[in-house]
């Protein structure tokens, strides 16, 4: 009907600008024969909203005195015209094609990651279709450097047409604090051949840049490192944070892939290794290698405080040990935060996550963690001594021939505090605290309590344990 309705207009429309008198009233006024063609696009629908190219694209990695150009398809209101990106930000309007068309914004932009939005009307009256997204803002005295699989590293690398050609090559030749914008590619280490990517402090990296570095976007423009040693070792890693690696040293927008070495000798294969290192380490895709002989992890931490964010964390596979999305240990004391972990594939055991029995102290929030399959896994196996912070997470046991949402194991006293958890499995001895969280699809039982007891009776749980601990709000 509404296609009838359509070409009905058009016709009339059409028949009209055939009418002498019409055509006469048209080509009276140039002006006047501007407004009427406007007014026939309007009521034929195809007068839509103006929009806008934004230069740098939203999404993309800028200093914080940084200014935007925005050009819109057509005449603003500037009256009209709010842009935030942190905080309200200054406009300078000037023409380009038509009178009000291009607006400079600019302001003290505050550093870190923050929402940008842009909501105007032409001077028409059309509203432009609200534009939002993020920009990463940097302190203005960082230097930016630029890697590509067209580059050389014999250039500087301080400019897109003067780009390195490797990630290590741009690191030894930065001058921090430093920025390191990698494009789209993949990106080849040797851990056997030392030429990994060590981290150094304050210079941090970010990937899923386009070739031309015009646009960022990881899930489009995939920025890959691999590790492809196939040396005889027995640990292989893609990329390391040593111990003067601190947060403000930042990994993002990578697909980060350990070593599937088959000439590994019973060590372990790791995407990521932070040996007393603390970087951050955001919005990456990292996948552990497929290994033979030995283990596979994710992430490996050891001595660190990395904050962990928005991920996706593979535990890879094993066909012969055990299997790691993020493995911490050595009294480390991560921050976990909204990533997506799975265990991997293991003969023997797979971990989601793994609190190795040293004095770890990891805060694991708001995550959805998945075991993998072995001959036992875990979404988090917390070993004693342990203490853990852990809430809103969902954890999934996985698919092992036993397996765990949370183990707790056993040591002497009670550690960990466990809140408003989503649980599939759960096993061990008793928590310091579990409170409010939601157990279903338990086939063996709710709850093990100290190791010895199973319990099926939330009642029981919320109040009925061992140990001392005080547990409510639990439900099912």
């Amino acid at each position: 009907m509404n296609l009838i309705l359509v070409f009905v207009l058009i016709f009339v429309q059409f028949h009209c600008l055939y009418n002498p008198i019409v055509r006469e009233l048209l080509d009276l006024d140039p002006a006047q024969k501007k407004n009427n063609l406007l007014h026939l696009s309007i009521l034929l629908g195809l007068y839509g909203g103006p929009s806008a190219t934004i230069t740098p694209s939203v999404g993309f990695v800028i200093l914080a005195d940084t200014k935007i150009r925005v050009v819109f398809n057509r005449s603003m209101n500037p009256t009209s015209l709010t842009a935030i990106l942190g905080i309200p930000l200054n406009q300078t309007w000037s023409d380009t094609f038509v009178a009000n068309d291009t607006v400079v914004l600019s302001g003290s932009l505050p550093v870190g990651k923050n929402s940008f939005q842009l909501d105007g009307s032409d001077s028409n009256g059309f509203r432009l279709a609200t534009v939002t997204g993020n920009y990463t803002i940097l302190a203005a005295n960082t230097n930016l450097y630029y890697v590509s699989p067209s580059g050389n590293n014999g250039n500087p690398g301080t400019t897109p047409g003067s780009a390195k050609l490797t990630i290590p090559s741009a690191i030894t030749g930065a001058t921090a604090p430093a920025a390191i914008l990698v494009s789209e590619g993949n990106y080849l280490v040797d851990s056997g051949l030392g030429t990994q990517v060590n981290l150094v402090n304050n210079v941090s990296l970010y990937g899923g840049f386009s070739s031309d570095f015009l646009n960022r976007n990881s899930n489009l423009y995939i920025t890959k490192i691999e590790d492809t040693t196939v040396s005889v070792v027995p640990d292989s890693l893609t990329i390391t944070a040593g111990g003067t690696i601190t947060s403000s040293t930042i990994l993002d927008g990578f697909t980060i892939r350990g070593s599937s070495n088959p000439n590994a000798t019973a060590g372990t294969s790791m995407a990521i290794y932070c040996f007393s290192g603390s970087p951050t380490i955001t919005n990456n895709r990292v996948e552990a290698g497929s290994i033979i002989n030995g283990n596979s992890a994710g992430i490996l931490l050891e001595s660190s405080s990395a904050n962990i964010a928005n991920n996706t964390i593979h535990g890879g596979v094993s066909t012969t040990l055990s299997t790691f999305g993020i493995s911490v240990g050595l009294s480390s004391s991560p921050t976990i935060t909204s990533n997506v972990i799975y265990g991997g594939n293991s003969l023997d055991s797979a971990h989601g996550i793994y609190n190795t029995p040293h004095a770890n102290t990891p805060t694991i929030i708001n995550n959805t963690v998945e075991g993998g399959t072995g001959s036992i896994s875990y979404g988090l196996n917390s070993s004693h001594p342990s203490n853990s912070i852990v809430t809103g997470n969902s954890f999934d046991g996985g698919t092992g021939n036993t397996s765990m949402a949370i183990y707790h194991g056993f040591g002497a006293g009670d550690v960990n505090a466990y809140q408003q958890n989503t649980l599939f499995t759960t096993g061990g001895t008793n928590p310091l605290s579990f409170n409010g969280n939601r157990l279903f699809n338990c086939p063996t039982a709710l709850y093990f309590d100290n190791a010895s007891t199973f319990i099926n009776d939330i009642g029981t749980i919320n109040g009925g344990t061992a140990g001392g601990a005080s547990f409510t709000g639990n439900y099912q």
